[in-house]
């Protein structure tokens, strides 16, 4: 933000300190006596032309050495003030005092206000009234009034610059908040994108995987029975063609949601958020499909859980079947879904020969059902049985976590 006129606004550093220069020139020009009163005054040209040089000089460096220049402007003032001169010399003063406020800290831009407040005034008594000067106040005027016009335009200078900066600091502030602001915007929805590409790729894996896992199965099958037995390799074939179309149309779906798309009325239906209460049309297709007997059991009263919940379950379910048909080689599976007011249980154990006790297979399978029920807060844990087999436990809490 700037804060600067708007005839300053797109001048830079260089350009401003470019037009303290000019400044300076025009205060030499202007600060000029005439030969009767340099004569008056007991200065030589030269001498004059020095003191007032570093005076109107000061103006020109206050941007670079704030400090220093206004150190210099307050002693060439003083002695410009011993020979009479006290009045049009206090404007270097002023102009040099205003940058201080504006570029030094509160305390040092007050502590330089007070200095050149007391030597602005022991300068003003030092000059007293000088009738023969045009730089001095009127006939018969005292030093106080004089020391009160000039510490009044002082004060005046030094305070618009501690306003000037106070609004160039709460700009910053402002700014600074503004970037924050973005910065976390844009971190939000970084992690936003982030948590959901996890959930597309969970639903990828979910659709794609129990399908081709039962795609791999049928397709070994039919290659082992299709010369000795061609019904078998038949239904082989069959049961690889509904799994292929059913893993298709969800595809479509998914992607269809993924676009923003309507799907066509034509096609047939696509479970989108398919939930708990679908379970058993899931062990079903899995019979089906790969012959693995599954047993479903569904405990408790079917109360209401969130869309995303449900959804979460029977992923889950599904993917632990999917990995019973990859890896375990069991002829059983059983499910069990305790429903309760405040969670969900989910169980799915089979008596296939699993892997090695003390094992947990790696995998994005189990990846996918952890951070699913990490997601809500939930618990869940999964390996090889005691006597034989593997059994994967979660529990989904019904409310959101806190």
């Amino acid at each position: 933000m700037n804060t600067r006129p708007p005839l300053l606004k797109r001048l830079t550093r260089r350009q401003l300190i470019a037009v303290d220069v000019l400044i300076c020139g025009a205060l030499m020009v202007l600060g000029r006596p005439t030969h009767a009163q340099l004569a008056q005054s007991g200065l030589t040209p030269l001498l004059f032309t020095v003191i007032m040089g570093a005076m109107a000089g000061s103006v020109a460096v206050r941007r670079i050495w704030p400090l220093a220049a206004v150190g210099t402007s307050l002693a060439a003032f003083l002695g410009l003030a011993a020979h009479g001169f006290a009045k049009f010399p206090t404007m270097p003063v002023a102009l040099v005092l205003y940058m201080v406020a504006v570029l030094r800290p509160r305390g040092t831009a007050l502590a330089a206000l007070v200095g050149v407040e007391l030597g602005v005034g022991f300068g003003c008594a030092v000059a007293g009234p000088s009738p023969g000067s045009h730089w001095s106040p009127s006939f018969g005027a005292d030093w106080r009034d004089l020391w009160f016009g000039q510490s009044t335009a002082l004060i005046a200078f030094w305070a618009t610059g501690v306003m000037l900066r106070t609004q160039r600091r709460y700009e910053r502030e402002l700014q600074a908040q503004a970037e924050r602001g973005a910065q976390d915007r844009i971190e939000e929805a970084r992690r936003t994108v982030t948590r959901e590409r996890m959930r597309i790729a969970r639903e990828l894996h979910d659709v794609v995987a129990h399908s081709m896992s039962v795609i791999a199965v049928q397709a070994g099958v039919g290659h082992h029975v299709i010369g000795v037995r061609p019904d078998e390799a038949g239904k082989a074939l069959a049961a690889i063609e509904t799994t292929s179309r059913a893993a298709l149309r969800e595809m479509r779906g998914l992607l269809s949601v993924l676009r923003e798309e309507t799907a066509d009325d034509t096609a047939e239906p696509f479970l989108a958020t398919p939930g708990l209460a679908d379970l058993a049309r899931l062990a079903e297709q899995t019979e089906r499909a790969t012959g693995l007997r599954v047993e479903l059991q569904i405990d408790g009263a079917p109360g209401e859980l969130p869309p995303a919940r449900e959804l979460a379950g029977y992923r889950i379910v599904q993917e632990a079947l999917t990995n019973v048909v990859k890896h375990a080689g069991a002829d059983r599976v059983r499910v069990r879904v305790v429903r309760g007011d405040a969670d969900v249980e989910i169980e799915v154990t089979d008596d296939g020969a699993g892997p090695v006790a003390g094992t947990v297979p790696s995998g994005h399978g189990l990846v996918g059902m952890r951070e699913r029920v990490a997601l809500y807060g939930g618990e869940f844990t999964a390996g090889p049985r005691p006597h034989g087999g593997f059994r994967v436990w979660a529990r989904l809490p019904a409310g959101s976590p806190e």
